[in-house]
């Protein structure tokens, strides 16, 4: 079992100042992380931040992974007085019930800040996962079901790539065969495979709809963990990059999930819209749209930021790059999903564009030579592995509400790009708060468009198009070459329905389809209890219930992921 983003927990070998004195204590996952977040919020974040400059640990720091299935069945809290908030639980109290445990059946948390390079190359992750998996074959005399959810999509995805991948290469040198020898299945739950829209927000201005649409509530929270420190904290980690929209304008600025956008009559008295006319073409296919409003919103508590050590980067070269990209930025009203990335890219989230998560990945569909690292994490340039025999599972929840793009306004709080904190020759140079916020001013109720957020379907984090358009589409579609060895795909759709229940007043009941209750939903547990027992697999058909086959059909019908002349097996 491959955990997600932020859902394991992570533990103190090694801190600065307030954790020194918490060897092996979870800074993050925990009832004790939660304290260190409001007694000492600014070391905790320090802590949690990464190296820009190499995406690994910073000098004096060093958090790793917590390990076995405490590390990621509750988040917070386990016990019966106190409940806790379940992630994994449930599917190990039913796996126990077929009789698996701790012999046969493992999760393999991972430190979730990392890039996917790093990961290997810090901790030796994959080739870890790859000894457990052939352990488990040998010792089981069966081969394994890999079952991941969330970003855990990608991990698998970046796996199956580097471990069919030749040494000399940088890849784990098990060969063209050693997944369809080894593996049974891959069950990808609620699978962010093609990124989420979230991870550009936050990227872009440490915002997302979690921190702007929650009232009073957001403003504690903005004052506690202001928007440019999130920023900062957020761009050192590599593994917010590797889940930036994949597949470019060709998939996500086509428009082929949203809604046709309603016609507005601004002279309608009825009309309850804050959008300008001028920016109702920009809003049907474009990931960004910077508005030009203008109020008295300033970042609360700036001064309260994060030092991540970046000095090194700032000099006169990089300020005149990353000025550049502002300027070419704020130039254009529609911004598309290729054209955000590039900008994030060379931005390096106000740190330049070497820092180093920028430069671990490649999102240029127009370049699709021999898939490398740079390319692993990404399902729409590398091809799933030789694996004829293996099945697919895509299992994952529709009907609520998920952010899919944003609108955008320079933020009237900022100085400049960068600014010194002392005037003097040798004065410390910082970013300053971020140059673009939401425009939260933005409404339109009809056009699912609040507080400057545009909705589609999904499970309310990661949209339909990223959990279900590689599953419904290229990976079924021969002419894609992006499943060469035609491994069966089967789509298991889930309708959310929200219920109370005494005994767990946290979440939205045995039915929700959120992001991370599926993996309590009632109806999912039964299919997934039914392909690790190898019982009824068989009446496990399709069960599409969004509109997910006709986004495939218009995606293709624009050009979609055209086949390039030569694709390779790993």
């Amino acid at each position: 079992m491959v955990p997600g983003f932020v859902t394991s927990g992570l533990e103190v070998w090694k801190g600065k100042s307030c954790m020194k004195h918490f060897f092996r204590e979870r800074i993050w996952g925990g009832y004790t992380s939660a304290q260190y977040w409001l007694r000492a919020r600014n070391c905790v974040m320090e802590n949690l931040a990464l190296d820009p400059t190499t995406g690994g640990d910073p000098p004096d720091v060093k958090l790793r992974s917590s390990e076995g299935f405490q590390a990621a069945d509750f988040f917070v809290g386990n016990d019966w007085i106190w409940g806790g908030y379940w992630v994994w639980s449930k599917i190990l109290e039913n796996l126990a019930d077929l009789d698996y445990d701790s012999s046969t059946m493992t999760m393999e948390a991972y430190d979730w800040r990392l890039g996917m390079k790093i990961l290997e190359d810090r901790d030796h992750y994959f080739t870890h996962l790859k000894h457990k998996i052939e352990a488990h074959y040998e010792t089981a005399g069966q081969k394994v079901i890999l079952t991941s959810h969330s970003m855990g999509a990608i991990v698998v995805h970046y796996f199956f790539a580097w471990v069919t991948e030749e040494e000399s290469r940088g890849g784990g040198g098990g060969g063209k065969k050693w997944v369809d020898k080894h593996l049974h299945a891959f069950v990808n739950i609620a699978g962010a495979q093609l990124g989420v829209m979230k991870a550009t927000s936050a990227l872009m201005s440490g915002e997302m709809s979690d921190t702007v649409i929650m009232g009073g509530i957001g403003s504690v929270v903005e004052r506690l963990i202001p928007r440019k420190a999130r920023k900062e904290l957020w761009s050192t980690w590599g593994s917010l990059w590797a889940m930036l929209p994949k597949g470019g304008d060709r998939i996500w600025s086509i428009g082929a999930d949203l809604p046709e956008t309603v016609p507005i009559n601004e002279n309608d008295a009825h009309a309850e819209s804050a959008i300008p006319s001028r920016y109702h073409e920009a809003i049907k296919k474009q990931l960004f749209v910077m508005t030009d409003s203008e109020d008295d919103d300033t970042v609360d508590g700036a001064k309260d930021s994060v030092e991540c050590n970046i000095n090194d980067l700032l000099d006169p070269t990089t300020e005149s790059i990353v000025n550049e990209a502002l300027d070419q930025f704020s130039s254009r009203i529609g911004h598309t999903t290729q054209q955000a990335i590039d900008f994030l890219l060379k931005w390096g989230g106000g740190m330049g564009p070497f820092i180093s998560p920028a430069r671990l990945y490649s999102f240029n569909l127009q370049n699709r030579e021999k898939p490398s690292y740079r390319t692993w994490h990404d399902s729409t340039q590398t091809p799933l592995p030789y694996a004829p025999n293996m099945k697919i599972y895509c299992m994952y929840g529709v009907g609520i509400d998920t952010e899919r793009a944003y609108f955008y306004k320079r933020n009237p709080g900022e100085q400049g790009l960068f600014a010194d904190d002392n005037s003097s020759e040798g004065g410390n140079t910082h970013v300053v708060d971020p140059p673009f916020i939401l425009d939260t001013s933005i409404e339109d109720i009809k056009n699912k468009i609040v507080h400057g957020i545009k909705y589609s379907d999904g499970d309310g984090s990661v949209p339909l198009l990223s959990l279900g358009y590689m599953c419904s589409g290229p990976w079924r579609n021969k002419k894609s070459g992006l499943n060469p060895s035609g491994s069966k795909v089967i789509v298991r759709e889930y309708g959310h329905r929200t219920e109370f229940t005494v005994d767990d007043p946290m979440r939205k009941g045995p039915h929700s389809t959120e992001h991370v209750d599926i993996l309590g939903n009632v109806e999912m547990l039964q299919d997934y209890m039914k392909i690790v027992s190898d019982q009824d697999v068989d009446s496990l058909k399709d069960n599409i219930i969004s509109d997910i086959e006709g986004i495939v059909k218009r995606i293709d019908a624009d050009g979609g992921l055209q086949k390039p002349k030569r694709r390779w097996f790993h």
